[in-house]
């Protein structure tokens, strides 16, 4: 573990502890340290862990990422997404169905579905996105640090490589398009991380990049129980505001900032606060919050962004 003596986010020297924290969805042992930058607001483990350590805090073979790829005839809710897809991010997309489906949109990433472009998505997990792009005709690679679906990879050509993007050795501006979805607050410099991106794009390609929001209601109202502290996994948490300050400082111009956050974000922090874990809880408890849901969404203060980026 590293001490940190500044902002991983924003280099600044102003930092604070905000309080301790125990793994309250996995259940690694011990206690960790989260610090607050008091320039950019950034939130972030202090002490770091490595990469060596980091992946100790993953369970072997049931991280929910890396579950088998669910194809469309075997997944309801697999041919729901792909429709969605086609519905809101492809140019044939019906406007009467983009409004009867707008409750359901937080389902889906953003992704630009153009017919041959080539997506590459960083911490691909399991390859069930690149899965879903591919069948919708996009070029698909990803790269994935854990133990995904090699027989899935294999089966439906989805290029995927183990390993870290920092070590990958993808051609100069080879890429279309590049995701990166709940993947940059699991690691610890992102501004090493954005450099070989930026490398890899394209020079009208486009980066999006989807994070949890500490500028949101869940946060502000359960602090140290908010679900997507998800503690020791999540190495920095972001805002809207210093995700903009970090991509703009290595060379990205935002295009959109969507909000797309579930009713995860007030059942589980709900149910973290009073130490309840019971999936039925849990399912009645999103219905429950559904509605406040869209409310968040809607007034941009929801606990998950997507920003959808440009090289300057």
């Amino acid at each position: 573990m590293k001490k940190l003596k500044e902002c991983p986010i924003c280099l600044s020297k102003r930092i604070l502890s905000l309080f301790d924290q125990k793994d309250k969805n996995i259940g690694a042992p011990g206690k960790f340290s989260l610090f607050k930058c008091n320039n950019c607001e950034g939130i972030f483990l202090n002490p770091q862990p490595s990469y060596e350590e980091s992946s100790g805090f993953y369970p072997k073979g049931a991280y929910y990422s890396l579950n088998k790829i669910k194809t469309e005839r075997k997944s309801v809710k697999t041919k729901v997404k792909l429709e969605l897809y086609k519905t809101y991010f492809s140019e044939s997309g019906n406007k009467l169905k983009r409004f009867l489906f707008s409750p359901f949109r937080f389902m889906i990433r953003s992704v630009f579905i153009k017919n041959g472009a080539k997506l590459l998505d960083i911490g691909c997990g399991s390859g069930q996105f690149l899965y879903e792009m591919k069948s919708l005709g996009l070029n698909v690679y990803g790269i994935e640090q854990g133990k995904f679906d090699e027989e899935g990879n294999k089966k439906y050509s989805l290029h995927i490589i183990n390993g870290e993007i920092e070590k990958a050795k993808y051609n100069k501006e080879q890429f279309d398009i590049i995701t990166l979805n709940h993947v940059l607050e699991h690691t610890n410099n992102p501004n090493k991380t954005l450099i070989v991106i930026k490398k890899a794009l394209k020079k009208e390609g486009i980066l999006i990049i989807g994070v949890p929001n500490t500028n949101s209601w869940a946060y502000k109202i359960f602090k140290k129980n908010w679900y997507q502290l998800d503690v020791p996994r999540h190495i920095i948490d972001y805002s809207n505001k210093n995700l903009k300050l970090l991509l703009e400082k290595n060379g990205f111009k935002i295009l959109k900032t969507r909000y797309n956050s579930r009713p995860s974000q007030f059942s589980v922090s709900f149910m973290y606060s009073l130490n309840i874990k019971n999936s039925v809880i849990k399912h009645a408890l999103d219905t429950v919050f559904l509605p406040l849901t869209w409310i968040a969404n809607s007034l941009r203060v929801g606990d998950q962004i997507e920003v959808l980026c440009k090289k300057k």
